[in-house]
């Protein structure tokens, strides 16, 4: 009996077991690939008073998911806001809360200083249907609707620079 169909066999099982490590250690960190559009679900705005469905936003935009119990969403908000206000009039920036009543919510945002426009995703069906498993998480949406969604937090330099790679504007 040859052993090379068990080497074969092994080499197989530790490629298999290589790619699976890879893909768990790149889970939630970095850049994810592009999809053809914002999933079809409402958002509430922080005050309950009106929704908007999610395709409906459209780019050039950033959605920033994040969370007032979210440590690196709490940090990464100030530069978001100060991106917004330097890009107000040619990127569409957005806010959808995970987990959080509007209340608290707009409590914090309120302390932070953030004013762009801010949503609730109740049910959490929006980051269930971009498959976000960690946050911060942000979308970027190019002007045709494709998206492209980034895990983790950014600071003012890398959002820029993840607003001119995808969005095809600078400051």
């Amino acid at each position: 009996m040859s052993l090379e169909p068990r080497l074969g066999s092994a080499r197989r099982c530790a490629l298999l077991a290589t790619a699976a490590v890879l893909a768990i250690a790149g889970a939630g960190c970095g850049s994810e690939p592009g999809t053809d559009a914002l999933p079809a679900v409402e958002l509430t705005a922080l005050d309950g008073t009106a929704t908007v469905r999610a395709d409906d936003i459209t780019g050039p935009a950033v959605i920033n998911l994040w969370a007032t119990w979210c440590g690196p969403c709490r940090a990464e908000l100030p530069a978001f806001e100060a991106v917004h206000l330097q890009l107000a009039d040619r990127v569409r920036f957005v806010g959808v809360n995970q987990g959080d009543e509007g209340g608290p919510a707009a409590s914090f945002l309120d302390e932070v200083g953030v004013s762009f426009e801010q949503y609730l995703d109740l049910d959490g069906a929006f980051s269930d249907e971009l498959s976000i498993t960690g946050l911060p998480a942000t979308v970027f949406v190019a002007a045709d609707g494709s998206t492209e969604l980034h895990s983790g937090a950014l600071d003012e330099g890398e959002l820029l620079e993840l607003v001119d790679t995808y969005l095809g504007i600078t400051p």
